[in-house]
């Protein structure tokens, strides 16, 4: 049966594909809006998806027990025209950099500190009702069939919504937010919502003031994610993997590059300035090193390129996911470019060391720097092991972790395990200056037979290992 005999316009069948479409971008971009601030982890993004699916769920049903006579196609578009006009107003609100800076900088203030809570938080007040209302769609539109058969135009519909959210999943994330970024993502994906009410009720009587309010909104969801509004905050880069900012420090001429809410790197015109564990190991380390010859050096976590940054003679690999880093890095972190020893490698860190055949004589593992979005799979008793495959004989493994320098959380104490069953020489380095609360900066030196880091590091007043 052709469209037309099924269903009284074919705007109102897109509006099924655009709703799945957005519901699926939406719940994306809850989860990498949300990392920066809540991290991550599994059951952080089990809130957000929880959050999307019992509301969606729960809009089907509502929306088929709306009391619409069969083809009041009038009524419907008035509804839907609520519906995701509602729906756009409190996702920018729930999405937009500058309201999230505020609401998590409230939620801190009273209190409410926990990364799930938090999450939680977030999710009730800003996801579930405009998910709701974007659930409504489909038995909305179903209330416009025109003599179909159940099962053709069911299926249909299905088939509509689920197209929607497979373009939803693949455009958002490897177009939209790895070309242009999450702000711009967020302001087209509500801004399609805008658009779609304002054709859906362009022929209505109302449609002057409709054209008013849908302007309003649109250019608000622009403003409030526009790149004037993102740089306002220092942010320099807001891709599919990070948020990353610069924070300049004018009394100490040093720039600190902030990665996820997190600080990563540190450059300043006085090298004491930059941060403890990052001198201990070019001192300790980088500095030891034969110079018979160019020694081969891996950074997993490349932040801003800091580590061995003046070393012109030995071979540097450094390697993260973030494509951009390096070009953000040079042009707004380093402000120079990196010297021809210098390779980088955009890479998922696992991806990397599953198919690296190289060994190196330093492997610097510098990834676990923000307690709550840690990259899980390098965390395993595996990952591990494949570090230690591409460590050089006589090779060490320096790892800066942020976490509790007496063991007195469960992390410190299951992470100190798994280095421990890789690794049979490890010495631990704690960094006091760098103390913050209940953690530290703590540095795992792991060695080899016959190069182990009780042999190669000695105690004395500035340095306190801890040996177990």
């Amino acid at each position: 049966m052709a469209l037309p005999l099924m269903f009284s316009s074919p705007l109102l069948l897109s509006a099924i594909a655009i709703e799945g479409y957005a519901v699926l971008a939406v719940e994306l971009l809850a989860i990498r809006q949300l990392t920066p601030y809540v991290g991550n982890a599994t059951d952080t993004v089990a809130i957000v998806i929880a959050a999307v699916l019992l509301p969606l769920a729960l809009g089907y049903e509502a929306g088929g027990r709306a009391s619409f006579a069969p083809g009041d196609e009038a009524g419907v578009r008035r509804q839907l025209i609520r519906n995701l006009l509602i729906a756009a107003l409190i996702l920018s609100f729930g999405l937009s950099h500058p309201f999230l800076a505020a609401f998590f900088q409230i939620l801190d203030s009273l209190g409410l500190t926990h990364r799930l809570v938090q999450a939680a938080v977030h999710t009730s007040l800003f996801l579930v009702y405009p998910v709701y209302l974007l659930g409504q769609t489909i038995p909305l539109v179903a209330y416009c069939s025109t003599g179909a058969s159940l099962p053709r135009s069911t299926g249909l519909m299905l088939f509509l919504s689920t197209l929607g959210s497979f373009l939803g999943s693949v455009v958002s994330t490897l177009v939209l937010m790895t070309f242009f970024g999450v702000h711009i993502t967020v302001a087209l994906t509500l801004g399609l919502l805008v658009a779609l009410a304002t054709l859906i009720g362009w022929r209505m009587e109302d449609r002057n003031r409709l054209a008013l309010t849908a302007g309003v909104l649109g250019l608000f969801i622009i403003g409030v994610n526009s790149p004037a509004a993102v740089k306002a905050y220092g942010i320099v880069s807001n891709n599919l993997y990070s948020e990353v900012r610069i924070v300049t420090n004018l009394a100490e001429d040093s720039r600190l590059l902030v990665i996820n809410n997190s600080p990563s790197s540190k450059i300043a015109a006085h090298p004491e300035h930059r941060f403890a564990y990052l001198k201990f190991i070019e001192k300790e380390v980088l500095r030891r090193l034969d110079t018979d010859r160019p020694r081969r050096i891996l950074v997993v976590g490349a932040g801003g390129f800091t580590i061995g940054l003046e070393d012109r003679f030995h071979a540097y690999t450094y390697v993260d996911i973030d494509p951009a880093l390096r070009q953000v890095s040079e042009e707004h972190f380093l402000r120079q470019p990196l010297s021809s020893n210098k390779t980088f490698v955009p890479e998922s860190a696992r991806a990397f060391l599953r198919r690296n055949t190289q060994t190196y004589d330093v492997v610097v593992l510098d990834a676990f720097t923000n307690r709550i979005s840690l990259p899980p799979d390098l965390i395993t008793r595996e990952a591990f092991a494949a570090v230690r495959q591409a460590v050089a004989p006589g090779g060490q493994v320096v790892m800066n972790i942020i976490t509790s320098p007496n063991f007195s959380d469960r992390f410190s104490r299951s992470i100190d395990a798994t280095i421990r069953s890789v690794f049979p020489f490890v010495s631990r380095q704690i960094l006091p200056e760098t103390r913050t609360g209940s953690v530290a900066s703590v540095l795992y030196l792991a060695g080899q037979p016959g190069n182990e880091p009780h042999d190669i590091y000695t105690d004395d007043q500035n340095r306190s290992f801890l040996d177990y």
